[in-house]
């Protein structure tokens, strides 16, 4: 048998577990109705395979999400896993931007077209 000093903490008790249940299903589906947003950008990028010139400065792509890097430049995608940062690359923020380094070369990426006094901007005319 229920005391009467029992009842209402287990009326209590059913209703805090409710609220928590509806609480946390909200949660979930508004995760489910929201995807996770990309950080995308429109920047500036070069690159340069080791023992060669850097290519021509050009508009690039730039998207992150989870870590994740796409840059593209044109028909060419680079795509940086953040799990091989440190292993296959070595990503390093640069004044003014981003650099990928490999192996085989370094890709930069620019936030802003970069210029300086004596030279212009980067791959002007």
């Amino acid at each position: 048998m229920i005391s009467k000093l029992e009842l209402p903490m287990s009326i209590r008790g059913a209703k805090a577990a409710i609220r928590t249940t509806l609480t946390a299903t909200t949660i979930a589906i508004g995760a489910l109705v929201t995807p996770a947003q990309a950080d995308t950008a429109d920047v500036w990028c070069f690159t340069q395979e080791n023992g060669f010139p850097p290519t021509e400065l050009k508009p690039c792509g730039f998207s992150q999400r989870q870590g994740n890097v796409r840059v593209y430049r044109g028909s060419v995608d680079y795509f940086f896993a953040s799990e091989q940062d440190g292993k296959s690359y070595e990503r390093v923020a640069d004044e003014g931007g981003l650099v990928f380094k490999s192996p085989r070369g370094q890709l930069r990426v620019f936030w802003e077209r970069p210029c300086n006094e004596w030279n212009g901007c980067a791959g002007g005319s």
